[in-house]
């Protein structure tokens, strides 16, 4: 028998519940513009008819050549599939979440719709596509351009601020799925309260982030089987690119109390906010593990995933059977079976995700769009530019 969980058993596949309790996210109290948009159908346009906004419209990606995932362009593998990127080139796609902010209909490539959680006007909280836990949310400033959290730290009070919006947000979202008694019941174990739950979130930013707008990721704990494996393997939240908040707040504390800030300018690296700042005592490599263990030690605390709800486990790459199942965390395994384990996770994330929920009768995701858009202009109205990246500054 081997024990649920482990290294040697990968994942968890093919899951064959009846009725996955899916929350859906959007209906008549948060429907935007869904039959007309505020300034124009796509993103380039929108670049062609505001050379002002143009800059802060693209990213810099390398995009999967697998499941077309763009990818922060410091990536080595796709975080969505593991597929390799070192040969991937790095282009350019366009910026959708500065899309949601002012409404705009589609990308080239796409509808722009989002599969929404809650909306204010000063922010948005969506369902993160790559749906790392059943509860994967991002958490959307709309008032403020800013490109990576690492320019926050030119204005530690107003940064500050903005988190603390953002979190407030997030967490009145999340209590949606909380509230939900049968989500509740199939995600958590028996006695997981809502302060357990509040302690196992992962909570932060990546620099480079995959789109160049701040967005703040909260992934409420558990993940799904293949993704928590991933964590295991150290392949989610990467060291050198993943910045908890554990570690943020107190840089800003830090700033703030010293009446100072961090003069972030266009060639500032993360790396160099991490030497600068363990000079001053507070050392990344060290939130950064004492973070990531705690992330790694939510699936026994809280998990609730049982494996008598799916068909196969994957052992050292293979494809099996589960051919029993004791004390509902040890299975027993059973005949090999030819499919890959890639395929079975993608069929997976489309029954336990709630992105996108209610599907459509194709069973395509859903969307819909920001209600509160703003003007395709910067200034009041429209979208406020974030210190040292005004338009006289190189991106």
């Amino acid at each position: 028998m081997l024990p649920l969980g482990s290294f040697l058993v990968r994942v968890l596949n093919r899951f064959r519940c009846p009725v996955f309790p899916s929350l859906p996210g959007f209906g008549p109290e948060t429907t935007g513009a869904s039959c007309h948009w505020h300034i124009g159908p796509k993103v380039e346009q929108l670049a062609q008819k505001n050379k002002d906004l143009a800059r802060y419209l693209f990213n810099n990606v390398k995009v999967c050549v697998q499941c077309l995932r763009a990818c922060a362009y410091s990536q080595k593998a796709c975080q969505a599939c593991g597929t390799p990127l070192e040969t991937v080139p790095v282009t350019q796609t366009e910026n959708v979440l500065m899309g949601f902010i002012f409404g705009v209909e589609k990308t080239s490539k796409f509808p722009l719709v989002i599969s929404l959680r809650r909306q204010s006007i000063d922010a948005i909280v969506y369902d993160d596509l790559l749906a790392m836990s059943s509860c994967h949310l991002n958490a959307l400033p709309t008032n403020h351009y800013v490109a990576d959290w690492i320019w926050l730290l030119r204005d530690p009070t107003g940064a500050k601020q903005l988190i603390d919006t953002l979190v407030q947000e997030a967490w009145e979202a999340t209590r949606s799925f909380l509230d939900d008694a049968e989500w509740r019941r199939f995600i958590y174990k028996e006695g997981v309260t809502e302060e357990m739950i509040r302690q196992n979130i992962m909570c932060g930013f990546n620099s480079p982030p995959s789109q160049s707008q701040l967005h703040l990721q909260w992934i409420v704990l558990p993940l799904l089987p293949f993704h928590h494996q991933k964590l295991l393997d150290r392949t989610h939240a990467q060291k050198g690119r993943w910045f908890p908040l554990e570690y943020v707040l107190p840089i800003l504390d830090y700033l703030e109390k010293e009446n100072d800030f961090f003069d972030v300018n266009s060639t500032t690296t993360a790396e160099d906010v991490i030497q600068h700042f363990n000079g001053k005592g507070i050392v990344y490599n060290s939130i950064w593990e004492h973070s990531y263990a705690r992330y790694c030690s939510s699936y026994a605390e809280v998990a609730n995933w049982n494996p008598q709800d799916f068909s196969f486990v994957v052992h050292k790459g293979a494809v099996h059977h589960i051919a029993e199942v004791r004390d509902g965390r040890h299975v027993r395994l059973g005949e090999r079976v030819d499919l890959e384990p890639a395929t079975l996770q993608t069929e997976d994330k489309l029954r336990l995700q709630n992105y996108g929920r209610k599907y459509s009768e194709a069973g395509q995701p859903g969307g819909t769009y920001y209600k509160h858009h703003k003007a395709a202009k910067i200034g009041a109205g429209g979208i406020h530019i974030w210190p040292g990246l005004e338009p006289k500054d190189s991106l």
